[in-house]
């Protein structure tokens, strides 16, 4: 066994060392030349941007009562308008007060939104978005870990018009299998 792994690290290291001599040289002019310029797509996400304030309605497996959930938060775009951050403070019935962060971006290799989220309830989470023209609604999938384990979630928001966004998603568990949370509600600008 220790031959082995000797033999897999001393081929690695020299597959490396070969791959390190292959690289083409470039000056900083050419180095430059190859960085992406920035997505006209990114001008969708401008929708979000600002001050708003939500309320809205969810349902939780497991709790025979609807939760009301409140809350604002601001989005901003990052450096050089590549990606939008978002801050969120609501409250979500007896469970109390809690925070977010989220990201978005588009990713022009992928050809898609990009989003992450993590929240003072342990939750962190991925997704991907995309935009429908014609009726100015954006639909999400993520894959997220918190309080109810692994689960994806889809939904979509809908722009009644620049300042009222209408939302809604669902949350799964066990593959898709069972259903752990519906939410919807308004969120409309400052």
């Amino acid at each position: 066994m220790t031959r082995r792994l000797m033999f897999v690290a001393m081929m690695t290291v020299g597959f490396g060392l070969m791959a390190t001599g292959c690289a083409p040289k470039m000056t900083i002019e050419e180095m430059k030349a190859h960085m992406p310029q920035r997505p006209a797509e990114l001008d969708k996400l401008n929708a979000f941007v600002g001050q708003w304030t939500f309320e809205g309605e969810g349902k939780m497996a497991g709790v025979e009562e609807s939760l009301k959930t409140s809350g604002e938060n601001e989005a901003v775009w990052g450096p050089d308008r590549w990606f939008i951050v978002s801050n969120e403070s609501f409250t979500m019935g007896e469970l109390g007060s809690m925070k977010g962060l989220g990201t978005w971006t588009y990713d022009a290799k992928a050809g898609k939104y990009r989003s992450l989220w993590v929240d003072t309830m342990g939750g962190t989470g991925t997704g991907t978005m995309s935009h429908d023209e014609k009726t100015n609604t954006w639909r999400m999938k993520a894959c997220s870990h918190g309080a109810m384990g692994d689960t994806t979630m889809k939904g979509t928001v809908r722009f009644t018009d620049p300042n009222t966004m209408e939302w809604e998603m669902t949350e799964y568990a066990m593959l898709g299998l069972m259903k752990t949370m519906e939410m919807k509600g308004t969120s409309r600008r400052k």
